[in-house]
């Protein structure tokens, strides 16, 4: 029986990123592909990049194995193909089509079908005479797509099997998954049926809005924090340099955070904070007023600096159904 190999892509709005997850789990060693997302393309332009992207990284994982045989004096054996994707939402993460509009990134695929669109570009490179034997196995690979929030939660849920964890990731927008025993839940505990709390309201806007960067920034403005193009890296230095204005607006983001979460906390009860994403670096700066903001509640915080790790993880749970 041929093993099973993971093709992983993390598909953001400006970089693909990408590695090989082996059949027990392991990324391929010293692989990892960063390329141009061009989400602002055609849906066929975005489609035939990711088939690239794909394709690389299938050579990748053969000329690997070549190797290996080379080296034990053993002929190749090549895997079966899975493919799974992070994708961002809005998605239809079950049949591959995009729901995407006004994002500034992958807008040129609302309503396609990103599955079949792939398949046809795979299909087409697999068909070319120079193609290797192994492309037609790609070209009839699995494709599966999740919520890149949610992957992440998947894969961190390895290092936790038996709790209950709150994962959001922070970056343009807030990402958010609810974890028990390394599932997904909603619908129940107070969580949205979607699983996700970025529609959620709080403080008349929406949680995504309110609590990425979007948001950080508008609360800097609305407090004179911070100078014309000054981003959220230049706000958090002006904090650590002790810039009383910068400090509040840190201050006031985690005690806003905590006010929103703590209904979900209060019922969901998770054992775990799990913070990823560029904005958790800054934990530091509010993670104080996030803990006061949740009492009487009490949660364990993590920062977890390997975002992209677990995010490949969790593709590899996903194309597994585990």
């Amino acid at each position: 029986m041929k093993p099973d190999v993971t093709i992983a892509i993390d598909a953001g709005g400006t970089f693909l990123k990408g590695a090989v997850v082996l059949s027990d789990g392991n990324l391929l060693p010293q692989l990892y592909v960063k390329r141009s997302s061009h989400s602002d393309s055609s849906a066929y332009e975005i489609a035939s990049n990711l088939a690239g992207v794909i394709q690389e990284l299938a050579a990748a994982y053969v000329a690997y194995m070549e190797r290996l045989s080379t080296d034990k004096g053993t002929r190749a054996t090549f895997a079966n193909f899975h493919i799974g994707f992070a994708f961002p939402g809005p998605f239809e993460y079950d049949t591959g089509v995009s729901r995407i509009q006004g994002l500034n990134k992958y807008g040129q695929l609302y309503e396609f079908n990103l599955k079949t669109l792939l398949r046809c570009e795979l299909t087409a490179l697999a068909a070319e005479p120079t193609a290797p034997t192994w492309m037609t196995r790609l070209a009839a690979a699995d494709i599966r797509f999740g919520n890149d929030a949610a992957l992440f939660a998947l894969g961190v849920s390895r290092l936790y099997p038996q709790e209950r964890l709150l994962c959001l990731t922070l970056g343009t927008g807030l990402g958010s998954a609810f974890v028990e025993n390394r599932s997904i839940v909603s619908g129940k505990w107070g969580i949205p049926d979607s699983g996700m709390l970025y529609a959620e309201q709080y403080n008349g806007g929406t949680v995504d809005d309110l609590f990425g960067s979007r948001g950080i920034l508008a609360l800097a403005d609305s407090h004179a924090a911070r100078r014309q193009g000054e981003d959220v890296y230049q706000l958090a230095i002006a904090a650590r340099q002790g810039i009383s204005s910068a400090i509040r607006v840190w201050q006031l983001y985690g005690q806003r955070l905590g006010e929103m979460l703590r209904p979900y906390v209060a019922e969901f009860r998770p054992a775990r904070l799990i913070l990823g994403g560029q904005i958790a670096e800054t934990l530091d700066l509010f993670g104080g007023a996030l803990s006061e903001a949740l009492l009487p509640e009490r949660i364990a915080q993590h920062n977890e600096k390997h975002l992209q790790e677990h995010v490949f993880h969790g593709i590899f749970q996903l194309v597994k159904g585990t």
